[in-house]
């Protein structure tokens, strides 16, 4: 019953989400003035009226997405009964996984917090005030300190793996710990529920774990990087791609043999259509796409279970992305094909 009553609900909330034409109509905008005037014609009009009276151009845009997604995921969080709620709130915990890492890249780049700002996701865990906060930080120890002193889970596997990224540099033992933690809580709590609707959860975020591996993968093995150190970062978990399957992935002379070692895999048939030249980036980026359709797809039967939840999720991450992406390219005056060309194809909205 749980989810016929939520999923009555979801049904608006996709009913509510731009069309493939709607943003066709989109990519034929000259200006950002325009692009205001028509998402005021849109769900995104209380946020953008909201959001004008501090800000203007790029950035009325940019908070007035996050801000209308903040209002469809606290909607989504409130609307569900106890047990969807839990799998929502874990699914959602990847945004904050995102900004986490947003956050410490940008650090360790040393970039100014406003540039920052502008990568985040909107957040549900952790409100926005965490990362007003976070933000206020100068470094990556202080970020550090700082989330000690509010208790954040996450804390623990960063101060682990932190004397060893001091002494050598390397983002990726932070990235990496965040992953493997998120990962890892993830598979305890769903292994502990045992039912359909856990397991469809750990599908998606196991397939998720397959694509970030096999990415990692391409870029090492194009890269030529032999050192036994790239073992350290493959993720636990994954779907169809265990953790030997990885090694052995790492271990290809190139790009043409670990592809041919997926012959045997789900990914041989995600990837078949490419060209056999095609580069990492262009793999990576059909990958991405494979993820997005998967995720976003409805079935009839998805009205009895956490899938059309699954799906607005996906979907609403999508139109956020292409907005942004659109904005920013009226914003630095880019080409459409090449706009068109960042953007998540336009047929997971469907």
């Amino acid at each position: 019953m749980s989810y016929e009553y939520l999923n009555t609900r979801v049904r608006l909330m996709l009913a509510r989400l731009l069309t493939p034409a709607q943003f066709s109509a989109l990519l034929e905008l000259r200006s950002l003035d325009e692009l205001i005037h028509a998402l005021a014609e849109t769900d995104y009009a209380p946020e953008l009226q909201r959001a004008s009276v501090e800000f203007s151009g790029y950035e009325l845009i940019e908070q007035t997405v996050l801000r209308n997604a903040q209002r469809a995921f606290s909607k989504l969080v409130s609307i569900a009964p106890e047990g969807p709620k839990l799998l929502i709130e874990l699914l959602l915990e990847r945004f904050e996984v995102f900004n986490l890492k947003t956050v410490l890249r940008g650090y360790h780049a040393a970039l100014p917090p406003d540039e920052i700002a502008q990568g985040l996701y909107p957040t549900i865990l952790y409100g926005t005030v965490f990362y007003d906060e976070l933000l206020r930080r100068t470094s990556v120890r202080e970020a550090l300190d700082y989330l000690l002193s509010v208790g954040h889970r996450y804390y623990k596997p960063l101060a682990d793996v932190f004397p060893e990224y001091e002494r050598t540099g390397k983002l990726a033992l932070l990235e990496h710990s965040i992953d493997a933690f998120y990962f890892a809580h993830s598979r305890q709590v769903l292994d502990e529920l045992r039912d359909e609707n856990a397991q469809i959860v750990r599908r998606v975020l196991s397939t998720e774990v397959d694509l970030l591996n096999l990415i990692y993968a391409l870029r090492l093995v194009e890269a030529g990087v032999r050192a036994d150190e790239r073992y350290r970062y493959i993720l636990d978990g994954g779907e169809h791609l265990s953790r030997d399957l990885v090694r052995e992935l790492l271990d290809s002379e190139d790009k043409r043999a670990l592809l041919k070692k997926l012959q045997r895999t789900e990914y041989h048939r995600v990837l078949q259509t490419l060209n056999e030249n095609a580069s990492v980036a262009q793999i990576q980026e059909h990958l991405e796409n494979y993820l997005y359709r998967e995720h976003s797809r409805l079935d009839k039967q998805d009205f009895f279970n956490i899938r059309m939840t699954i799906a607005y999720l996906w979907r609403k991450r999508a139109e956020m992305t292409n907005l942004r992406v659109i904005a920013m390219g009226l914003a630095r005056r880019t080409a459409r094909a090449q706009i068109e060309a960042n953007l998540i194809p336009l047929e997971v909205l469907r």
